[in-house]
């Protein structure tokens, strides 16, 4: 017995030094299998920092970046923590290798003004910060791929070897939200920062959506939302274009113009309805269940239906045609500049 939670302690304690050389859980899951990566997530091999305690509040740290979630919590009301093993059956952080079964291109509303909730609707406005967790999806433009050429151009001048640099697009970051809400349907603003987000629903039995407003991200996505519910999403771009820009001080107040533009939408503040940390992966809309009420249940989003706005390209990770991945592309493209000699971009060159 002793050997064997030794060896348990050794493996655990060598996966983490490859978690931290890699930067993360991410690359081990195309190592180990889901069920291992979530009981060593819940060791406090990733990210909980050998936190430990009782209490939620326990798992929450507040520093200059913001509130950060160190352990199994989720933001509930007034950012309060909450346990996440007690508002989601099933919960997992482990979907980089989930595959969506339909992926459906939604469009950016023109103008400054969503369509605002119906009376008597419960409204639900979650923030979301960095994850952590990336997904086998991503989208692209000409820019991007010009970014990825100078990054092979810059490691080739370095090593003289182009098959060790991992080239990949602009990869969807996830974000969970329970909804456990059921007196009402509810209307839910997500907003994220930049880059690409998905974000990913989880009911508890009898919650309704009404609607769902996408704000924020450079490109924004959701994943099992029932089609008939409409969706409207206003991205970074046109958030810009309008003047709003969204942004929190370190007590959680908002930019008093941000805040009067959310007001006069959606009948509240920005700053006093958000629910989420700055770095954490899921936030809770609605009342932590009671003993006898059931969860909401872990939907992945592996199989389901996603709707998201795309950039020129888009890409499932190993379902891409032959030459139409990421990294195929941008070794198209350097190979023209080089005239078909990847040496010649030793000479220097940007892109």
């Amino acid at each position: 017995m002793v050997r064997r939670i030794s060896l348990a302690i050794l493996g655990a304690a060598a996966l983490a030094a490859v978690a931290l050389v890699l930067g993360g859980p991410g690359p081990l899951e195309r190592i180990l299998p889901p069920r291992a990566l979530d009981y060593l997530e819940s060791a406090g091999v990733f990210g909980a920092h050998g936190r430990t305690g009782q209490l939620p509040q326990d798992f929450l740290e507040e520093d200059a970046g913001g509130l950060r979630a160190m352990g199994p919590i989720a933001a509930g009301a007034g950012n309060r923590p909450v346990f996440i093993g007690d508002v989601v059956a099933g919960y997992t952080t482990q979907a980089g290798a989930d595959i969506p079964a339909e992926v459906t291109t939604i469009r950016p509303i023109m103008g400054c003004r969503p369509t605002p909730p119906q009376e008597g609707t419960h409204f639900g406005h979650v923030t979301a910060g960095a994850s952590g967790i990336g997904l086998a999806l991503s989208t692209y433009n000409d820019s991007d791929l010009a970014a990825g050429v100078q990054r092979l151009a810059d490691h080739y001048r370095q090593t003289g070897n182009a098959a060790m640099l991992d080239l990949s697009g602009p990869a969807y970051e996830a974000y969970d939200v329970a909804v456990t809400e059921t007196s009402a349907p509810v209307y839910l603003v997500l907003e994220t920062g930049a880059g690409n987000r998905m974000w990913n629903l989880h009911l508890a039995p009898g919650a309704r959506i009404e609607r769902v407003i996408l704000l924020g991200g450079t490109q924004a996505g959701i994943a099992n939302l029932d089609p008939v519910v409409p969706v409207e999403v206003i991205l970074d771009s046109g958030l810009a274009s309008c003047g709003i820009h969204p942004a929190y001080g370190p007590e959680g107040t908002s930019d008093g113009a941000y805040d009067r533009w959310f007001l006069d939408v959606f009948g509240v503040t920005a700053s006093s309805s958000r629910i989420g940390f700055d770095r954490g992966t899921i936030s809770l809309v609605g009342p932590v269940p009671g003993a006898e009420d059931p969860k909401a249940g872990y939907a992945p989003v592996n199989g389901a239906k996603i709707r998201t706005t795309q950039d020129q390209f888009f890409e499932i990770r190993g379902q891409a045609g032959k030459g139409e991945n990421f990294a195929a592309r941008v070794k198209a493209i350097a190979l023209t500049f080089a005239f078909g000699d990847l040496d010649y971009l030793r000479q220097g060159a940007s892109f």
